[in-house]
Order: structure tokens, then sequence, then C-alpha cells
């Protein structure tokens, strides 16, 4: 069928994997419910401080499913000398990076260091994400100004 013009059809059932987001006008007004979110949730500690071991809760999966896509952390003060930041994340109270984050000497102030991979990227609702950071001075002085985000998308409940 071809349609020189508008279709203004009382139903309407497409087939499966035919409506991509092109298809989807911007003013579309399509309830929450049926989207995936983009979720940021960061934490951060002070410039004009050194930067502290501590263990804090970010963010709590509400939707129904969601996929972590990524984790950055950065200073706004670089460490001096042995002085290390180590970041982990926690899921539900378990590590999933596969490897720490450090921040140290060899970093730049305000440029990004970025996860080199996940144990576990899925998330459900109810699941509960941690920033979990270790400041060891080591003989040397910590940085300041830490700044963790973590990327995800979620779904809809």
């Amino acid at each position: 069928v071809y349609v020189n013009g508008n279709l203004y059809p009382k139903t309407f059932t497409p087939p499966a994997n035919c409506i991509t987001n092109a298809a989807v006008i911007a003013a579309a007004g399509i309830d929450a419910s049926k989207l995936e979110h983009r979720y940021r949730p960061s934490y951060a500690q002070p410039h004009g401080s050194a930067g502290t071991t501590v263990r804090q809760a970010v963010h709590q999966v509400v939707g129904a499913t969601g996929t972590i896509n990524s984790v950055r952390a950065m200073l706004s003060v670089a460490p001096v000398g042995a002085a290390t930041h180590v970041i982990q994340i926690k899921k539900n109270g378990s590590n999933i990076l596969s490897t720490a984050i450090t921040l140290d000497n060899a970093n730049t102030a305000f440029i990004d260091e970025t996860d080199t991979g996940f144990t576990s990227t899925t998330l459900v609702a109810g699941d509960v994400l941690e920033v979990d950071v270790t400041a060891t001075a080591g003989g040397g002085t910590l940085g300041q100004g830490l700044h963790v985000m973590i990327d995800l998308d979620e779904d809809a409940a």
C-alpha cells in the first residue's frame, strides 16, 4: 500500500521491529513508563580538602532492569608522591569493576580515568550501587576534589 500524504487509521498494528527512533516525532509525548532512562549518579568530595576513605550509596534501581555503561573518576588536584585514591563500585555490597580505578601522581587534574571493564553490568529492581573509595597517603599528599560518575540505563518498571 502506498499513501501519498497523511494516514490516519482508526487502529494500527505494525509488525515487530519496524518502528525506529526516526519514526517517532519529537513531540510524541510518550509515557515515561514506556521508555529507557539514562542516569548518571555521582559521588563528590570537596576541593580544598584532602581526599578521604568512604563508602557511599549513590543509586537504587527502581526500574525493571538496567545496564551499567561506564564509570569515570577524576580529581581537581592530583595526588603527590605515593598517595592514591582507589575507587571501586559495589552492587549490593560486591565489587563489580574488573579492576579498581586508581588515581595517583600519574594522573592529571580534571582528566577522567575510566573503567577497564566489569564483572557484572546487569541491574534489576532493588539493586543498590555504592562508590567505595580508599584514600592512602603513603608518604605523599592526597589529591582533592574527587568526582566519580556512573553512567547507566534503566528500563521503566
